[in-house]
């Protein structure tokens, strides 16, 4: 039996990366950020679109950060009623939502559940196309 060892060692890492839109605030993440924006927008509490503009003003497309801007998303995101002047106390008692049981509190992870894996499927779709 003949044994070999050796290392085989890319340095062109980034570059090949790069071409598939796998770096960093490449078209890939740029492509699921605007995924998880688009499909969020379902779940999120519906009044006057300002959530959905909050998300969006939050959010750096490419950064791999979603985020909604400012306290009201995140007293909507938790679902607590929230009592008193500022700094308000958090009650046990759960806000209720136009649109509920899809829009409500924890839209992203309600989301994620739902359509986690179409997300997943197409990037892996833009991967195979080469990014």
């Amino acid at each position: 039996m003949i044994e070999f060892h050796g290392t085989f060692e890319l340095n062109n890492t980034e570059q090949i990366l790069k071409a598939h839109g796998l770096d960093e605030h490449g078209s890939i993440q740029k492509s699921i950020d605007n995924e998880v924006l688009k499909r969020c927008s379902k779940y999120l509490p519906f009044e006057t679109g300002a959530l959905m503009d909050m998300g969006v003003m939050g959010t750096i497309i490419g950064s791999g950060d979603v985020a909604w801007l400012g306290v009201k998303p995140r007293y909507l995101y938790h679902g607590k009623v929230m009592v008193g002047s500022a700094p308000k106390k958090v009650t046990n008692k759960d806000l209720t939502y136009n649109g509920a049981p899809l829009r409500g509190s924890h839209w992203f992870e309600r989301m994620k559940e739902a359509e986690g894996q179409e997300i997943v499927k197409g990037v892996q779709n833009l991967v195979d196309k080469g990014g």
